[in-house]
């Protein structure tokens, strides 16, 4: 065997190794990541515990204080962000929630949350919508909503 050849497939096996590693390392980053609230300027409060914001998402909460309608925006459960708020919040998986939300709006019981598929939509949907309340993986871009303090931080 011609000793390039060796070095070559050496260099090779190496490179895959260090792409596999920096896959691994960046979905768990993706997995660690921050997430954010945000409201809609009405009805929204502007700080809940992480208990009330479960109990908002699992459909436990139908008004907030001043009597606006609570709806729940989200991105798509098939989305990274979507899989990773559906752990985080739920406890679930992507499926799992999708199956959750679908018995309880087929019981009547609250109407199921209105999905997105980008970040940019959700966040433009919780703005023109009292009562709204969503979850991101950054900060509002947009004024016309705010973030919501979650046991009083910015991220969890």
């Amino acid at each position: 065997m011609n000793v390039s050849k060796i070095f070559r497939q050496a260099a090779i096996g190496r490179y895959l190794s260090i792409c596999v590693l920096l896959s691994v390392c960046l979905l768990t980053k993706a997995q660690d990541g921050s997430l954010t609230v945000i409201g809609n300027l009405k009805g929204v409060p502007a700080e809940m515990k992480m208990a009330e914001l479960k109990s908002v998402f699992m459909a436990e909460r139908q008004r907030w204080n001043d009597g606006t309608k609570v709806t729940i925006a989200m991105i798509k459960s098939t989305t990274p962000l979507g899989k990773i708020i559906s752990q985080r919040i739920y406890s679930m998986s992507g499926d799992e929630v999708r199956g959750f939300w679908a018995g309880i709006s087929f019981a009547g019981k609250f109407e199921s949350p209105v999905t997105f598929n980008t970040v940019s939509e959700l966040e433009n949907f919780v703005s023109q919508n009292p009562g709204a309340i969503a979850i991101l993986d950054k900060a509002p871009e947009s004024p016309e909503v705010r973030t919501v303090l979650i046991d009083g931080k910015k991220a969890f």
